[in-house]
């Protein structure tokens, strides 16, 4: 790179990729050169090692002191969420862009996204993602796209987006140690209290498949899983920030009720996931009264969202008796499948 080039980049604002990283020796090198590949070249990589067994502490090592943008810390195992808060504090970058230790980026992302937020003074750049396995096939892909109602929405996890530092640090966005949705208790509330989000029509994140990792195994019981704890906890913390949660979040937690149920029924069986429906519904009543007729429970909408997802929702609010039987046969479904 050339001394001018270097000046230029130099006077762009430094983007901070936050990764946690736990036993990932097998795909970290792949993560880390996807960010130390970008077009967009002032960055610098966090990559707290969150107690790891394998490799992958001497992997960080090595990539430090070949990388002078690259800052490893090492902690006692205490779960991603902690690392990634540890990661925040240790950030030095106008912007953070948070990064799984299996995942990559495609190598224009930060660039976009950076751009993005410049042009628009966006706190927040919410991009999409593709669903790679590891033969390189895609299983899916999910873009947001300006004016679509589900746009800020559309990506539940941190990633995939881009965050103002300061913004971050003013308003204390944490994560929360939890088992399920645990992105949520950070995403959610940095969403609402932006005064400006910018959306970035691309899958430039890559979400890989890994048939290893225990956040890809397609059924799950609801026993040990903190699901009705941690949608406490996030309404909890929209109240504590003064936060009434817009028509639009009354749905997000429908929607996320409806896929919990359809995640863990066959697991659970019909006689435990005929209960949780009936559970959850009530749940729902108590936390949101009239969520039965919210108007996004619906076939056409919100905007953006996929079909299935928008059925699924718009069955369980109006029509309960049909969901409960498509709740059985894809519980059923499910459990054949094994």
């Amino acid at each position: 790179m050339k001394t001018d080039e270097r000046a230029a980049a130099s006077q762009r604002p430094l983007v901070s990729v936050l990764i946690p990283v736990y036993n990932a020796e097998r795909y970290l090198a792949r993560c880390l050169d996807s960010v130390l590949q970008q077009t967009y070249e002032n960055v610098q990589v966090v990559a707290v090692d969150d107690g790891s067994r394998d490799g992958s502490a001497a992997l960080l090592d090595t990539y430090a002191e070949l990388h002078p943008q690259v800052l490893v810390e090492h902690q006692a195992n205490a779960g991603a969420a902690a690392a990634r808060n540890r990661a925040i504090e240790l950030a030095e970058g106008e912007y953070l862009c948070f990064l799984d230790n299996d995942d990559w980026l495609d190598l224009g992302l930060l660039e976009a996204f950076v751009d993005a937020a410049l042009s628009t003074g966006a706190e927040v750049v919410c991009g999409g993602y593709r669903r790679p396995t590891q033969d390189g096939k895609v299983l899916f892909e999910a873009v947001p796209h300006e004016g679509d109602e589900w746009a800020p929405y559309l990506v539940e996890a941190a990633w995939a987006k881009l965050y103002r530092s300061d913004f971050v640090r003013r308003e204390g966005f944490r994560f929360l140690p939890t088992n399920i949705d645990e992105d949520l208790f950070f995403t959610l509330p940095s969403i609402l209290l932006a005064e400006r989000v910018a959306i970035v029509p691309t899958a430039g994140y890559n979400w890989f498949y890994n048939t290893e990792s225990v956040s890809n195994t397609k059924q799950r019981r609801s026993e040990g899983l903190r699901f009705e704890a941690t949608m406490n906890d996030i309404l909890g913390e929209l109240d504590r920030r003064g936060i009434v949660p817009p028509t639009i979040v009354c749905h997000y937690f429908v929607r996320l009720v409806t896929w919990f149920l359809l995640f863990t029924c066959a697991g659970d069986g019909r006689l435990l996931a005929r209960q949780n429906l009936r559970h959850y519904a009530a749940w729902l009543d108590d936390r949101f009264p009239g969520w039965r007729g919210e108007p996004y429970a619906s076939p056409r909408h919100p905007t953006g969202d996929a079909l299935a997802n928008r059925l699924a929702v718009w069955l369980f609010a109006r029509h309960r008796h049909l969901f409960a039987l498509a709740l059985d046969l894809y519980g059923m479904v499910g459990r054949r499948g094994r």
